[in-house]
């Protein structure tokens, strides 16, 4: 069964948020990272700035694979929580 948008970008935010919380990132969380924005990245009913938002994580997420700035992820989750 697949899992809906809203689970996926819990999912998302989580994972942001404990490996910015470590200040580590694991090759899985990277990978799954790479999953779950491309596969959000084509729901076309998620509001335009969250796709923005996700824009930004994928592009982010392909220049680094280190773990993501705080003030980045505090930004992020701000805006994944209002889908």
């Amino acid at each position: 069964m697949p899992i809906s948008h809203e689970n996926k970008l819990q999912l998302l935010r989580d994972i942001i948020q404990n490996q910015a919380a470590e200040n580590h990132m694991t090759t899985d969380e990277a990978a799954q990272i790479e999953r779950l924005v491309s596969s959000l990245a084509t729901d076309p009913t998620l509001q335009p700035k969250v796709q923005q938002t996700l824009d930004l994580i994928q592009q982010k997420h392909q220049l680094n694979h280190d773990p993501f700035e705080q003030n980045d992820v505090e930004q992020w989750l701000n805006v994944l929580s209002l889908e």
